[in-house]
């Protein structure tokens, strides 16, 4: 073969080696994916979509002076099993004997939490998301 041969099929190769990386990249999996949350909620433990064990705390932060309703599996919690930080915003909640669950089933599970602000001007919202426990 020809000098000018071996220089054109390592160009080709060049290329297609570009192309194959340049895919690889932008249709890749393991980009971070993590779904948006409404501007008010700074944190979600477990988030959206999240496989955790059946000890798992269900935690959500919002910005100090804001109320939730908690509904998990079209079941409303009560108010006074819902631990809550007032000088961070953290709400908290595990199931455990005396309350309205005993222990996560393992299985998907629905959370739905309803906001609102404690003084001021209203700022009511709404958040479903799903995660599993096993």
């Amino acid at each position: 073969m020809k000098k000018n041969t071996y220089t054109f099929i390592f160009i080709l190769l060049a290329i297609l080696l570009f192309i194959t990386i340049f895919l690889g990249f932008n249709f890749s999996s393991s980009r971070n994916t993590s779904p948006e949350l409404p501007l008010i909620i700074e944190h979600l433990n477990p988030m959206p979509g999240d496989q955790v064990p059946q000890q798992t705390i269900l935690e959500i932060d919002l910005p100090v002076g804001y109320q939730i309703e908690l509904t998990i599996d079209d079941y409303k919690i009560s108010s006074n099993e819902i631990e809550y930080v007032d000088a961070i915003g953290v709400y908290r909640w595990k199931p455990g004997p005396g309350k309205s669950y005993e222990s996560w089933k393992p299985g998907k599970h629905t959370v739905k939490v309803k906001w609102n602000t404690l003084t001021g001007l209203p700022d009511v919202g709404e958040f479903t998301w799903n995660f599993s426990t096993y």
